[in-house]
């Protein structure tokens, strides 16, 4: 299992998108800033089935719809080669908890098909 502890505030797929077709400026640079974040802790990917945990820890809990959240990160664990693809993911809960400060937490374990 590998655990990622992310201390940045998760971006809304709201704030993503412009348009259909068009990633955000916003969701370019959190990309990029998470992608750095991923490879100073050197995991290696995990390939096949997986099981996904996520903990929002967000300062404005009450008023953050929980399933936007998710493309995006799951999208950054994608292209920084954390998971092969996020169609191997299988089994995912997903937890939003009040917080001081915003930061990710992420469980993956590989899970047998």
């Amino acid at each position: 299992m590998q655990k990622i502890e992310l201390l940045i505030k998760p971006l809304s797929i709201n704030k993503c998108w412009q348009g259909r077709r068009f990633k955000t400026r916003e969701y370019k640079n959190y990309g990029l800033e998470v992608g750095l974040l991923l490879n100073r802790l050197g995991l290696k990917q995990i390939k096949g089935y997986v099981k996904v945990e996520y903990k929002f820890y967000l300062k404005h809990w009450k008023t953050t719809d929980i399933d936007n959240l998710i493309k995006p990160i799951q999208d950054i664990l994608v292209n920084h080669g954390v998971i092969e693809d996020d169609r191997f993911i299988i089994d995912t809960r997903i937890q939003k908890v009040p917080s001081d400060r915003d930061f990710i937490e992420i469980r993956i374990s590989k899970k047998g098909r």
